[in-house]
């Protein structure tokens, strides 16, 4: 992470010294009255909503770094943890220290919530780059974000809420590499202040019927089908789709719809990737995030 990335976003910095007797002696305890999982005790994604394939065998069990002689430590807390790298979650039949690598890409996006006051720190490793990151996102933007140091080993992040307490927001842990250094690892989530057991937020729930026909600044129209949270499309490129053909399948969260696109047959180009859309109004959505190369940003109707 360059020092202009973290004036930028100005994110503090501190070392944090993780207890091995923690691991051993199973301290860290999971809470499952909360909206999402702040450390993964449970061994599971409780209240995250994932795209892609980044963190399909997440989150992992124990220190893998360790276990395959890496020579860097994750000093995790507890026992799970999210290591975009590693393939073991302690199933019949892995093997510690076993890796997927950076190839995979994808994201966990947390449960909405209140933003408390306070700080929120928590531990991140992995790569440097800006593609690799966690961000707090507020109405649909990044506001705050942290990546690794080019190392396995996770280190103490503390991010100040204060000028975002009271807002609604969500975690988005990302992965957008595939070369070296392309994971990111997270653990162990901290708000000074709490984090309400209930995910009530001030962001209204959408009420609108998104299904119909929209327009796409692509030149594009898309036949969108919309079913309780889920909305479904298929779009194509005004030559009647001989250029490119695609579908998106995502879950509505609020104003935001967070999924997966991808491009189909007639259409001669074949990429795919996640999204998510931000609901303007009952007539126009934007992209405030796309992987892949997806060409439109804007739809109305």
């Amino acid at each position: 992470m360059t020092a202009q990335w973290r004036r930028k976003f100005g994110i503090g910095l501190m070392i944090a010294t993780a207890s091995a007797s923690l691991l051993m002696q199973g301290r860290v305890q999971a809470n499952p009255s909360l909206p999402f999982t702040l450390n993964f005790e449970e061994g599971n994604l409780q209240g995250w909503q994932q795209t892609g394939t980044a963190f399909a065998n997440q989150p992992t069990l124990g220190d893998n770094p360790t276990a395959r002689n890496r020579g860097q430590a994750s000093q995790h807390q507890g026992q799970y943890w999210i290591g975009g790298y590693e393939n073991y979650q302690g199933r019949p039949g892995q093997r510690p220290g076993a890796v997927q690598g950076d190839r995979p890409q994808g994201t966990l996006t947390s449960a909405r919530f209140r933003i408390p006051s306070g700080t929120l720190s928590f531990l991140v490793g992995g790569g440097s780059s800006p593609q690799t990151r966690v961000e707090l996102v507020v109405n649909g933007q990044p506001q705050l974000m942290a990546s690794g140091q080019n190392s396995e080993t996770m280190q103490r992040v503390t991010w100040d809420l204060t000028p975002y307490a009271g807002r609604a927001g969500v975690i988005r842990i990302v992965d957008e590499s595939s070369s070296g250094w392309g994971h990111i690892n997270v653990d162990d989530f901290r708000f000074s202040q709490g984090l309400t057991d209930s995910p009530q937020v001030d962001s209204p729930q959408t009420t609108q019927n998104l299904s119909g026909q929209w327009r796409g600044n692509d030149g594009g129209t898309y036949y969108l089908n919309q079913i309780g949270n889920t909305l479904w499309w298929y779009g194509e490129s005004g030559d009647g789709g001989s250029t490119w053909t695609n579908v998106f399948h995502g879950t509505i969260q609020g104003n935001r719809v967070v999924g997966e696109w991808s491009d189909v047959p007639k259409g001669r180009i074949n990429q795919s990737g996640d999204m998510e859309l931000q609901i303007d109004s009952a007539g126009r959505l934007s992209a405030t995030r796309k992987t892949g190369g997806f060409g439109g940003s804007v739809w109305t109707r």
